[in-house]
């Protein structure tokens, strides 16, 4: 039998939405690790696939030098828990909206797009907190006046 608490859908929910709030301010490597699993992390995004901690913060390094004034707002988010609650299915849509200047143009370009998700989030049995297990950008659709990404 296991220690770990099972995990509730309130608590999955409050740590997707603290995820994107991290993101917005561009926190520290730090204080966005500890949302996720490293040994079983498997994180897919559009131009790329990481796994664990390391290749997390290769790809977190990349985009904060890219990317600014992001604004991340939740359109939909759906948790469902297994039989025994020790993982949550989630699905999301996220409307994500960041800047982005690509020298030497003397203007920056803002970029708008529906992100639809699916996650695993499981109980971290080291800090006994709900953590992304795989995350993966299903598809990002476009808002009109939206720049290419």
């Amino acid at each position: 039998m296991s220690n770990v608490a099972p995990l509730t859908e309130a608590e999955v929910k409050d740590m997707v939405n603290a995820w994107y709030k991290k993101l917005d301010v561009h926190a520290t490597e730090a204080e966005v690790l500890p949302f996720l699993a490293d040994k079983e992390l498997e994180m897919r995004f559009p131009e790329a696939t990481v796994r664990g901690h390391n290749g997390f913060e290769g790809w977190y390094q990349t985009v904060l030098r890219i990317f600014f004034d992001e604004v991340h707002t939740m359109k939909e988010l759906n948790v469902k828990l297994n039989a025994d609650k020790s993982q949550a299915d989630v699905k999301l849509v996220v409307y994500w909206e960041a800047s982005r200047w690509k020298p030497p143009v003397a203007k920056s370009e803002r970029l708008m797009f529906d992100a639809y998700q699916t996650w695993i989030v499981k109980r971290s049995p080291e800090s006994g907190k709900p953590v992304i297990v795989t995350y993966i950008v299903d598809k990002l659709d476009p808002r009109p006046g939206s720049v290419a990404l």
